[in-house]
């Protein structure tokens, strides 16, 4: 499946989940008066649709994003990456804009990092032992002219009807 296609099923996905949220959100809003509010201060103030255009543009940006990094890496490398980028913003808020950095926000920034470590470290550690103990990894090569006496053996049978091994 190639990346185009990809792309195509994540709109695809963000529509349909766009379009069945929305009568979910309309009658409750109708009900309280909050949608006649809205449609008045839009309105008086007209700049607020270029915003909700710009930020409806970065959400369906950073929904396709998130959604293609599942499709790419999986479910469980993408959480990792994602709470990375949260941290990494919470500390560059705190550095910006001058916050007291306390120690449980410093120490919530070092669980994190160890927690991704670690992940990297065991997925590291792992794909090495799998490749070391694969079974396919311990069988020795034929040597070639058992390989060529293999092959002809098989060249007048059907591709189905041979064997897989």
């Amino acid at each position: 499946m190639n990346f185009l296609s990809i792309v195509n099923i994540q709109m695809e996905m963000l529509f349909c989940s766009t379009v069945v949220g929305l009568p979910f959100l309309i009658p409750p809003m109708l009900f309280t008066g909050q949608l006649f509010k809205a449609w008045t201060s839009w309105s008086r103030h007209l700049y607020v649709y270029g915003v909700l255009v710009i930020e409806a543009m970065a959400a369906f940006i950073g929904q396709l994003s998130v959604l293609s990094l599942i499709a790419i890496f999986g479910a469980a490398n993408t959480a990792m990456i994602t709470t990375a980028r949260k941290a990494v913003t919470l500390l560059l808020s705190y550095l910006i804009f001058t916050k007291p950095l306390t120690e449980q926000h410093a120490t919530g920034l070092l669980l994190i990092a160890m927690g991704i470590t670690m992940k990297i470290f065991l997925d590291d550690r792992s794909n090495k032992k799998a490749l070391n103990s694969s079974p396919i990894a311990n069988i020795p090569k034929p040597s070639e002219d058992k390989e060529l006496m293999a092959q002809s053996d098989y060249a007048g049978e059907h591709e189905e009807s041979r064997p897989l091994v």
